[in-house]
């Protein structure tokens, strides 16, 4: 059981190292998207916040990545990774779902 927990661990941190990089290559696409799905939801407001916002959470993608790879504060980045994916797994849905967003932007432009 330990084995599998720590390729699970290996691959989730992997996977978010590699989503960070991917977007921290073009942050501005990132903020384009976000600035999409703000629009979709009549916030309007938040549009100026949104190159902080992708710079935010492009480092946190990275950061929890590396954690969860090492294993450091395994508790605490397990938790806020799962939030993460829950979160942005209704907004995936949502963007599916409506119609109004055709790329969840997931992992930058590499993957559409």
């Amino acid at each position: 059981m330990k084995i599998l927990l720590n390729i699970a661990r290996i691959i989730v941190g992997v996977l978010f190292i590699f989503s960070g990089l991917v977007k921290a290559n073009d942050p501005l696409g990132l903020s384009y998207k976000m600035q999409e799905f703000f629009e979709v939801w009549g916030w309007h407001g938040l549009n100026s916040l949104t190159l902080a916002f992708s710079v935010i959470m492009i480092a946190f993608e990275i950061i929890a990545g590396v954690a969860v790879l090492l294993g450091w504060r395994m508790k605490l980045f397990s938790w806020l990774l799962l939030l993460l994916i829950i979160f942005f797994t209704f907004l995936t849905a949502y963007a599916v779902f409506s119609g109004k967003i055709k790329e969840c932007g997931c992992f930058g432009d590499c993957i559409p």
